[in-house]
């Protein structure tokens, strides 16, 4: 019994997309990809012009949801207001976007090199620094650095959108207001 094109061609997406979040996208080579499908490396490319093109197919509609999500967070309504309520409101766009998109931001979030991630960090970067009063531009890119791992961890633990709207907020309170944020957020008094 012969296998349908478009069967192959899910098959190949699905098996990239596993093998791209648990090993990245620069330690996944094609070859890889056609051994877990169980066929030719030749085959892949009557699908995929290219690797590429399989990261493209993947991580496009989040790249596409994250730069609008992004957008709106920078207008006046968001930017720099980082109270309680916003980060609720915040938590809840990004927690439908994130796991709407799951699959394509632990893409995004596991490719080291990857010119996704670099938005990601330099969009991330630029808020956190109009937020922090904190003058070490170094220190300020580790802390984002912590978000994004924080992020990532969010995403490989939680699938379900209540979740992940739950542990966005306690991160996103410690990010921008500290424990204090988070002992606000879980209505612990000290």
């Amino acid at each position: 019994m012969q296998t349908k094109k478009e069967d192959i061609r899910k098959k190949i997406l699905n098996v990239s997309e596993r093998m791209f979040i648990r090993n990245g996208y620069e330690n996944t080579s094609l070859q890889m990809i056609a051994d877990r499908c169980y066929i030719s490396k030749s085959n892949i490319y009557r699908y995929f012009k290219s690797k590429d093109e399989i990261y493209e197919t993947l991580v496009s509609p989040a790249r596409e949801a994250m730069q609008k999500a992004i957008m709106s967070f920078t207008n006046g309504e968001y930017a720099g207001k980082y109270t309680p309520d916003k980060i609720v409101e915040i938590s809840d766009i990004l927690a439908k976007m994130m796991s709407e998109f799951r699959s394509g931001f632990l893409i995004i979030l596991n490719y080291s090199e990857g010119a996704d991630l670099a938005m990601l960090k330099d969009l991330q970067r630029k808020q956190f620094l109009a937020a922090c009063p904190i003058d070490d531009t170094e220190f300020k890119s580790q802390i984002v650095e912590l978000l994004l791992l924080g992020l990532t961890d969010i995403l490989l633990k939680h699938d379900k959108e209540d979740e992940i709207r739950e542990r966005l907020r306690l991160l996103w309170s410690y990010h921008y207001r500290g424990l204090n944020g988070v002992k606000s957020e879980l209505g612990v008094l000290f």
